[in-house]
């Protein structure tokens, strides 16, 4: 039997990452994208055996996703972007005959957007969050920021005064916001596949070195390590609302202690490190779609560094704009260095990288 996985919203640059991962399986690949972005560079793979572009009219989009998933023999679907997540997430039982694979309720995935609700199930768990604060400097951000379609780095505003928290509240006018105190620290992942048994089958933990903007945007480049205590508190905050899928557990860690700060359940934007460290992250994924036995695997390299270009040297010019001189050398020396390896590239397979790295950023 021919093994298939789907991977949709293939417009975003983790959509390359997910290839090269699914192939090292042994899966054969098919990846679609909406006529909105008819041409992302993960189409420009040589090992994608199909590739489909379905309509941006989300009923649309249903009908002939489930019309694709039908053509095959019970393939397991990866929804990488929000807007398949959500589809998949409101009509599970009509997917899940024919499709395999690992997607929370709609319900389930509300309550872990909410910024709000996630603090309090953290504070139930008693996990550290940063506190609710008049003093500054304070982060604002939406409660729910995705559902507005903002890029990573636009989703909080870091206010040092009153004028810059009025400013933030305007930008922001769009929803309730939650503001707390700013945690200075380093940016920590836990990334967690979670099966239908609401077990975990696959955890992966990485330090951010690197982020655009300086002050606490996206990663530019990360270092993978493991602490088998936060894995076991994300773990056991994603089984409190009976989650299930794939989910990546935001910390900052100040001085011992670590703060959690949201929750994203979905592919996150530094995917493509679980590849260059040889992580067991996809295997358990298709373990877990297809219920099959399956041990839990925290397997990766450890202290093994990725960059993403080019975003890394946007980084650097932030730091030295900041007057982070130290940091934006340290960078530097990373986004030269050809021992650490781009997220995305594969010298079998160049050409899904140069696409992306001369296309519009997403």
């Amino acid at each position: 039997m021919i093994k298939t996985v789907i991977i949709t919203d293939s417009m975003y640059r983790s959509a390359i990452s997910a290839i090269y991962s699914f192939k090292r399986q042994g899966e054969e690949v098919i990846l679609v994208t909406t006529n909105s972005h008819p041409f992302p560079p993960s189409f420009h793979s040589r090992f994608v055996l199909k590739k489909f572009v379905l309509p941006s009219n989300k009923e649309e989009y249903k009908k002939e996703l489930l019309e694709l998933c039908q053509s095959f023999d019970m393939p397991v679907l990866f929804p990488i972007g929000v807007f398949t997540l959500d589809i998949i997430s409101e009509n599970l039982e009509e997917f899940s005959r024919v499709a395999d694979f690992c997607v929370s309720s709609k319900e389930t995935l509300n309550k872990l957007n909410d910024k709000s609700t996630v603090k309090k199930l953290a504070i139930s768990a008693n996990i550290n969050v940063p506190r609710y604060s008049n003093e500054f400097p304070l982060v604002v951000k939406p409660l729910c920021a995705e559902k507005f379609g903002l890029k990573a780095s636009k989703r909080y505003k870091i206010a040092k005064n009153e004028n810059e928290l009025k400013e933030a509240k305007e930008a922001f006018s769009f929803s309730e916001c939650v503001i707390e105190e700013y945690i200075d620290g380093d940016g920590i992942g836990v990334s967690v596949v979670m099966g239908k048994d609401r077990k975990p089958y696959s955890a992966f933990c990485h330090k951010r070195l690197s982020e655009f903007p300086h002050s606490g945007g996206p990663s530019c480049s990360l270092v993978t390590f493991r602490d088998e205590k936060l894995i076991e508190d994300s773990v056991r905050l994603l089984k409190s609302v009976d989650f299930v899928g794939i989910a990546m557990v935001e910390y900052k860690k100040r001085g011992t202690n670590y703060y959690l700060l949201e929750i994203n359940p979905r592919i996150w934007g530094s995917f493509g490190a679980t590849f260059k460290s040889d992580s067991d992250f996809v295997k358990g994924y298709l373990s877990a779609s297809r219920e099959e036995k399956y041990e839990f695997s925290t397997n990766y390299k450890l202290n093994k560094k990725v960059k993403f270009l080019p975003n890394i040297f946007l980084s650097v010019i932030s730091y030295f704009k900041a007057g982070k001189i130290k940091k934006g050398v340290y960078t530097l020396i990373d986004a030269i260095n050809p021992f650490v390896p781009n997220a995305i590239f594969n010298i079998k397979d160049p050409l899904p990288s140069l696409c992306d790295l001369i296309r519009k950023r997403r």
